[in-house]
């Protein structure tokens, strides 16, 4: 039996020319990852017939999942120690390549894993170097009791209401000397049983709405 060659040779062009296309539309396929978000503030139930009227808070997500591609290749989420140029600041929790991370930015100590434990390890410093920078400032009026001394409990509401720091009572060294008085004082509040930071505190005279001080 007799084999036309050129016959052949064509069926074979028309069949790698069928895979190449074939293979080109596979990679130009997009790779979409998924999220799921949910509102922070949900919308209220509303009788049937009425519309909602979105305000700004109705219009705020948080994210609830993120699915990525099959095809994605596992990356490293991380805890950035100090500021990387182009990734991000010393702090934020960033994802990167495994090679990446663990060659640049583990070994070199730039970053550390983003575990549970470094997470809260990593909030409690920036808390920490956040109190050392503030100060705690109470305005007293003329008519304060005599007998008046500040306490932790006292300390523990003016901190919440002036640095919106939640520091209980337990956590907090009074100075040594009575705060009963005008004056500039330091107090310590301890993180987590483990680290400690003195905060300063003034105390100072209250000037009524509309009046200037003199100092």
């Amino acid at each position: 039996m007799s084999v036309n060659l050129s016959l052949v040779a064509v069926a074979s062009r028309q069949l790698l020319q069928a895979a190449r296309i074939s293979a080109e539309s596979l990679s130009l396929q997009q790779r979409r990852t998924t999220y799921v978000l949910k509102r922070s503030h949900p919308l209220r139930l509303l009788k049937e017939g009425h519309e909602h009227r979105l305000k700004k808070m109705n219009k705020v997500y948080e994210l609830v999942e993120e699915t990525a591609p099959r095809d994605a290749k596992p990356k490293l989420q991380l805890i950035l120690t100090e500021d990387v140029p182009k990734l991000g600041k010393k702090g934020d929790v960033v994802q990167v390549r495994k090679q990446f991370g663990r060659n640049k930015l583990l070994a070199t100590g730039l970053a550390m894993y983003a575990s549970p434990e470094n997470r809260q390890m990593f909030e409690d410093r920036k808390t920490l170097e956040y109190l050392s920078q503030q100060t705690l400032t109470i305005s007293v009026r003329d008519n304060w009791p005599d007998d008046w001394v500040m306490t932790k409990e006292h300390l523990s509401h003016w901190m919440f209401r002036h640095l919106l720091i939640v520091a209980p009572p337990h956590t907090i060294t009074l100075p040594e000397e009575p705060v009963d008085r005008l004056g500039s004082y330091t107090f310590t509040v301890t993180i987590n049983q483990l680290e400690s930071v003195e905060v300063k505190l003034e105390m100072v005279p209250h000037i009524p709405a509309g009046e200037v001080s003199q100092i």
